[in-house]
């Protein structure tokens, strides 16, 4: 199955952590004990500091020194014994302090022994919050049950807590969110734990009926983190994708296409650059000009990115004015304007599709490919601007195994300016009614095609 995008980043990180993962030595009061316990909750913070300490933005500069200060505070509030969930929420603002969202934690992959996390995932709607069952969750529950609030808290309230969490802006918040949600870290962490561990959902189901159910927190083994990452595969394969199509296409990891008289459709999922990779977007264009379709479409909505260099495939296949764009890509092979042009090259209309998820190289391969007299951006605006650090160290914490990453260097924009944000040129809103309903709007697009 091809991995989501965020979660294909997390999985790099985690296959470096231990096999077992080894939690904080338990307070069982003594001092010894606990002077254990804080030793060990040092280290482990510690280590966060000093790796985010390596950023650029923090070398021997007044926001590194202001950074010291911030980080200081936390270590301080580590002398005492603290559950693993605060540690956890900690570090997340320690990255988040940098404002740089590709510096982060990622708490809600945390598998520490007595970490716990909601039997239910969650998903973000143009309009809204919505529900999504897996294995364990209450009958009543049922995917695409609106999220009016989380513990007496509404959603909106909820996502703008987040900004103390994690960082970025709002659009790109708001993708990582549904992600974060079900985690005890991050439920903690927004004050949306009942003393008696219980989260409740406010939610209004497809006839309108509004209903509140009471969740207990559940271990997070392995098995209910990859319960939740299956039930977002399905989610997007549900609304993002022509799956059926997809499932009878070529597939690799990371990509997957297939072809007919009216359109190419590509998806790539993350962005490695190998040499399946580039095979499998000559052989996609061979097929495209084969069947003369009119029309490509490279799906980037779920990319979380990875490799600049994948674009350099997609460039060689399509018309020098691509090429010539005023794009620097930041790239082992520099400017693309000195790239070879392969055969077949295809002249007809691109579409990318996009979302909020769609992250750091997946957005910067958006923008080579479109513009005026290029492809056009179809879906949902990304929030990332399009020039900022990157280039990352992943790396896991020591003692609760937590994936984290920090940022290397800065990334420079491809196109002359930094724009804030990538719009959208042909929305595509994916709304909560449209969950509800079984809709997939990328299908019902796809059906207007060419």
């Amino acid at each position: 199955m091809l991995h989501r995008g965020l979660w294909s980043i997390v999985a790099v990180a985690l296959t470096c952590m231990a096999s077992v993962a080894m939690g904080f030595p338990p307070n069982v009061g003594a001092a010894y004990g606990v002077s254990t316990r804080v030793a060990a909750q040092q280290r482990e913070l510690g280590f966060l500091v000093h790796e985010l300490e390596l950023h650029p933005a923090l070398h021997d500069t007044a926001k590194g020194r202001a950074f010291e200060v911030f980080a200081t505070s936390q270590l301080a509030a580590a002398e005492q014994p603290l559950p693993d969930w605060r540690i956890v929420a900690i570090e997340e603002r320690l990255a988040a302090w940098v404002r740089d969202p590709h510096t982060i934690v990622y708490g809600f992959a945390a598998r520490y022994p007595g970490g716990r996390a909601l039997p239910v995932a969650f998903a973000w709607a143009s309009d809204g919050l919505v529900a999504l069952r897996v294995p364990g969750s209450p009958a009543a529950v049922q995917t695409g049950d609106r999220v009016l609030a989380i513990s007496g808290v509404p959603a909106g309230v909820v996502q703008q807590r987040l900004t103390g969490l994690l960082a970025g802006d709002a659009i790109l918040l708001r993708a990582l969110a549904a992600d974060y949600l079900p985690a005890d870290s991050t439920l903690h962490a927004l004050g949306l734990v009942s003393p008696g561990g219980q989260v409740s959902l406010d939610l209004q189901g497809k006839a309108g009926s509004v209903f509140t159910v009471e969740l207990p927190l559940q271990p997070n083994d392995g098995d209910l983190y990859e319960v939740e990452h299956r039930a977002m595969e399905r989610f997007d394969a549900t609304f993002d994708l022509p799956d059926a199509s997809l499932q009878h296409g070529h597939q690799g990891t990371n990509w997957a296409w297939f072809a007919n008289g009216r359109y190419g459709f590509f998806l790539l999922t993350s962005c490695v650059y190998d040499a399946s990779y580039s095979a499998a977007v000559t052989a996609f264009f061979r097929r495209v000009a084969k069947l003369h379709s009119p029309v490509v479409v490279l799906d980037l909505q779920q990319n979380g990115g990875g490799d600049s260099d994948v674009a350099i495939p997609w460039l060689e296949h399509l018309p020098m004015r691509y090429e010539q764009s005023n794009i620097y890509l930041g790239t082992s092979h520099g400017y693309a304007p000195f790239l070879p042009l392969l055969q077949p090259t295809f002249d007809g209309r691109l579409y990318v599709l996009q979302s909020g998820r769609t992250f750091s190289s997946a957005m910067l391969l958006d923008d080579a490919l479109t513009g005026p007299g290029l492809g056009v951006r179809v879906g949902t605006t990304i929030g990332e601007a399009t020039a900022g650090y990157g280039d990352v160290r992943a790396n896991v914490t020591p003692v609760l195994h937590v994936p984290f990453q920090v940022s290397k260097k800065w990334i420079n924009q491809i196109k002359g300016k930094v724009r804030t944000t990538l719009p959208a040129q042909i929305p595509l809103p994916l709304t909560v009614t449209d969950i509800q309903q079984g809709t997939n709007p990328v299908a019902r697009w796809l059906a207007t095609l060419p």
